[in-house]
């Protein structure tokens, strides 16, 4: 692949940005994460997508725990800016200390994309997910409405038909916000933030590989006395899909749910 120097530009700042994150979460940071994910996408002739995350994710730390999960959903595109999304995720954690616990969370949002150059889109997505939380071993219940916000800048390197080429660099501004924070389960938090560097690669028109770098601060309920917890976060994503890519309105907006 060959960069320009309009290319590098934005490259080197995301590059840049990377590095902050990862610096700054050295230093306080008391968790670290890692994720494997496969995220199998099916395209409709023009509006719709079918998808579904699919993945495991593990904490790199001495109180050691996995979490498995799936989450199918739908999205459906009102225009060339705007679509609706809704769907549900499964959950189940294996706490090597705790209980374990196993989760539902339905949602429904709605996204806005938009491109500012042929290279550079933007793009907005509200949420609302409830969820419903039950720990195995004491049969404990709770449920809470959580709230998330997210902005995405995205910078194409290569359109998704040059293959074995890096398609895309993304940088994301995240937050969460719960909506009734629950104290019968510890540990709780009343709102995340998190700073998320993305880089994709593409294999061929129908296949490409998301990693991602993320800092996430979580902060407690003011009722409760946890403290704050940074974490440096990892995902790999594997993206296979189907259907007619090229004549849906969804196509260019990677929205991952």
């Amino acid at each position: 692949m060959y960069l320009s120097v309009k290319n590098l530009i934005p490259f080197s700042l995301l590059l840049f940005s990377g590095m902050h994150i990862l610096l700054f979460a050295e230093e306080s940071s008391s968790v670290r994460q890692i994720a494997l994910e496969v995220y199998p996408k099916w395209y409709s002739q023009e509006d719709l997508t079918i998808q579904g995350n699919i993945g495991i994710k593990k904490v790199v730390q001495e109180y050691d725990w996995v979490t498995y999960y799936v989450k199918p959903s739908v999205t459906y595109a009102l225009n060339h800016n705007l679509a609706l999304h809704g769907g549900i995720g499964m959950y189940y954690t294996d706490n090597k200390t705790l209980n374990n616990t196993a989760e539902l969370r339905p949602f429904i949002g709605l996204s806005h994309f938009t491109n500012f150059t042929d290279n550079w889109g933007v793009s907005s997505y509200f949420r609302t997910e409830e969820r419903y939380r039950y720990t195995l071993g004491n049969d404990t219940r709770s449920n809470s409405t959580r709230l998330r916000l997210r902005f995405r800048n995205s910078y194409t390197l290569n359109p998704r038909t040059v293959p074995n080429s890096w398609h895309k660099v993304t940088l994301d501004l995240e937050g969460f916000k719960s909506y009734k924070a629950d104290t019968s389960v510890q540990p709780s938090y009343d709102y995340e933030t998190r700073v998320t560097l993305g880089a994709e690669h593409t294999l061929d028109a129908q296949q490409k590989i998301r990693f991602e770098l993320a800092w996430k601060y979580k902060s407690p309920p003011t009722e409760i006395s946890n403290s704050a917890i940074n974490t440096i976060f990892f995902k790999i994503q594997y993206f296979p899909s189907w259907g007619s890519r090229l004549q849906n309105r969804l196509r260019d907006r990677d929205i991952d749910e």
